[in-house]
């Protein structure tokens, strides 16, 4: 078996992103294609636009062969750490032989060369790079800025130097490291996006983001979206409605009621920004203007996203320490009613596999807290969205 994998969320799936699963199928010789998909929350520390499992069925229908579910811990993380979460979960399959991504550059030698400077970083790189957060820059921005830097000095980089300042580009390097850092024999493959960038909300471009499909599907523009994702996809749109301000009224809760030595012991908690989120707290009423009165030069909006997630979830610091040490595990949600093949595959190369939630007593006891973490993101998301439609358990289709 040959197997290619893609890392996704699917938030929903677009047309782009039908286009990637044909691409990533016929350029890698794939046989099968292994989706590893975020499940109920998002790395921007947001709720999902629809259930997981529909999301999952949706990748079938664009020429996934089976899903499984990218665990919560990992998914809601930032960059380098979503990938890492994303290749130890790929490592559970034997058969892997190309991970598959989009990529605003579309030239995968450089990701791979510019993979390999960051993960033997010169003193000189490093120099700046540590200049650069001690002013205050959050890490991505001051690893982007000591790339320039370096780049300027040495020529054979000078095609790298712009690489970083788009986010595909900088998840799909994430990827190569993570690879390389487990020692995994697996390749790679890119795809050029084209249309709307990662982050655009034009919804008219030739391949709309998933950003710009929910921006228009919070606005009721359906006439727009049903022209930027395949019919199926429209379908489960339709049965399903805008969430409101649930999540964030839930956070704003969990952020008032704790103390700031609480949330100083939450995940990714640093630089006494729990000081300046609990002061924001007590004046707020809603989590926006939280947020907004909280960041800082230092933290992203998206970071801040993720830190109020992960209080409303209560995942420590300790969490994360202890899902490094665990070993991986395969939460599958949808596949191919023709491939039970890959699933005789996967037992044989993984110990701990679960089609459905009474599975978690089969598995290794270290990861029950974690795969309990992905069921109740499950429950919270079913609260948002208010429908009471989801699945309960993988698909089959």
């Amino acid at each position: 078996m040959k197997i290619t994998a893609i890392i996704a969320e699917y938030n929903p799936l677009t047309n782009g992103h039908a286009l990637h699963l044909r691409r990533a199928r016929e350029e890698t010789g794939a046989d099968t294609v292994l989706v590893v998909m975020s499940g109920s929350f998002t790395q921007r520390g947001e709720a999902a636009i629809a259930d997981k499992y529909m999301r999952a069925e949706q990748a079938i229908y664009a020429g996934a062969d089976i899903v499984v579910e990218l665990p919560t811990i990992y998914a809601i993380s930032p960059a380098d750490n979503f990938a890492y979460g994303a290749v130890k979960t790929i490592s559970a399959f034997s058969d892997v032989h190309y991970i598959s991504f989009g990529s605003e550059c579309g030239d995968i030698e450089k990701i791979e060369k510019l993979a390999d400077l960051l993960l033997n970083e010169p003193a000189e790189f490093s120099s700046v790079l540590k200049a650069g957060l001690k002013s205050g820059m959050p890490f991505p921005k001051a690893r982007a800025e000591a790339l320039k830097a370096y780049a300027e000095n040495h020529a054979e980089y000078e095609g790298l130097k712009d690489i970083l300042d788009y986010p595909n580009n900088s998840l799909g390097v994430a990827y190569v490291m993570a690879v390389k850092k487990a020692g995994l024999d697996i390749a790679f493959h890119t795809v050029k996006r084209v249309g709307g960038g990662y982050d655009s909300t034009d919804i008219d471009s030739e391949y709309p983001s998933a950003t710009a499909v929910r921006e228009a599907f919070k606005r009721g523009e359906t006439d727009k979206i049903q022209n930027a994702v395949p019919k199926s996809v429209m379908g489960m749109l339709s049965v399903i409605t805008p969430q409101g301000d649930t999540l964030g009224d839930m956070e704003l809760f969990k952020l008032k009621s704790i103390s700031g030595y609480e949330l100083e012991n939450y995940y990714d908690v640093t630089g006494g920004i729990h000081n300046r989120l609990k002061i924001a707290a007590n004046d707020a009423h809603d989590i926006g203007t939280l947020l907004n009165n909280a960041k800082t030069k230092n933290y992203t909006m998206a970071r801040l996203k993720r830190i109020a997630l992960y209080a409303l979830l209560d995942i420590t610091k300790k969490d994360w320490e202890d899902a490094v040490k665990a070993p991986p595990y395969v939460n599958i949600l949808a596949l191919r009613s023709d491939r039970k093949d890959i699933l005789s595959l996967l037992s044989m190369g993984c110990k701990n596999v679960l089609t459905r939630y009474s599975d978690v007593s089969k598995v290794d006891k270290s990861l029950r807290r974690f795969i309990k973490l992905d069921y109740l993101t499950q429950g919270t998301l079913e609260i948002i969205n208010r429908s009471g439609m989801f699945a309960k358990k993988m698909l089959l289709i």
